[in-house]
């Protein structure tokens, strides 16, 4: 695959242009060269992009959602775990939930539920609901997290 390389003001130009964790870079280059096309009556010169995801990307699940299932898993799995038996976990528990927007990719490949899942996550470790100080690839609740599930149940 060739490589290109592009000013920083063109960069924050294409920036600009995507839509955050669903565009990647190409997707808005290929977009700016099809309006060029139409621009001057030209048929753009690849297929039409599947534009099912933009149908459907109102119907995923609110990342909020992903808190109480996260948390659970979590402790289901001893309170602390490795990211790979969380992820398997998670999905058991959410599925029933999941719509097809959910299982759309985004820009780093994973389905858009999983990274709901992770931010999410991101959030809980702020709020002092998981651990900082875990090892790499490791989700811990801390005592705080503990203590919010005891007094939810």
């Amino acid at each position: 695959m060739p490589v290109i390389r592009i000013s920083d003001a063109t960069w924050e130009r294409l920036k600009a242009h995507a839509r955050p964790f669903e565009d990647k870079p190409e997707d808005v280059v290929v977009l700016a060269l099809d309006a060029l096309d139409e621009k001057f009556g030209q048929k753009p010169s690849r297929p039409a992009k599947n534009t099912r995801a933009k149908e459907i990307s109102g119907k995923k699940l609110p990342q909020k959602e992903f808190r109480l299932p996260l948390m659970k898993a979590v402790l289901e799995l001893g309170g602390s775990a490795d990211v790979s038996a969380v992820r398997r976990l998670m999905e058991k528990k959410v599925t029933p939930q999941l719509s097809d927007a959910d299982y759309e990719p985004v820009s780093g490949g994973d389905p858009r539920w999983w990274n709901a899942t992770c931010w999410e996550r991101a959030n809980l470790v702020r709020e002092g609901f998981f651990m900082t100080d875990s090892p790499r690839g490791v989700w811990e609740l801390s005592e705080k997290g503990k203590q919010l599930l005891r007094q939810s149940a």
